[in-house]
């Protein structure tokens, strides 16, 4: 292998280990939702605002690529704390101004 070659390698797999492999993204999850409604997922990502009216039952985890709320029956993260989730995507239908399929998560485990 040469240089050139080994430190493209080496430059590879650190990306790949920043990205959180095992993960999925939001933005996969919203591409798809077919794909992953009804299917369990691993999340990881930051706690974002609260939700507006506040739910004892419910945070938004943001991950760079957008945001989904999480359903918990645990305790609430703290906003901006680092997260990792183990779930279920699920789809609901909202009524607000229109009718709306709005993606969520029913957390199982929280893995940190």
């Amino acid at each position: 292998m040469t240089m050139t070659a080994a430190a493209l390698t080496l430059a590879a797999a650190l990306v790949l280990a920043g990205c959180g492999l095992g993960y999925t993204r939001v933005r996969e999850i919203k591409a798809t939702p077919d794909r992953f409604v009804n299917k369990e997922v691993r999340l990881q990502g930051t706690v974002g605002k609260a939700i507006d009216p506040p739910r004892p039952d419910a945070y938004v985890l943001r991950d760079g690529s957008g945001e989904i709320l999480v359903m918990t029956k645990g305790q609430l993260p703290a906003q901006d704390a680092g997260v990792a989730v183990r779930g279920i995507v699920r789809s609901v239908v909202s009524r607000g101004a229109q009718w709306s399929l709005d993606l969520r998560v029913e957390e199982t485990e929280r893995l940190r």
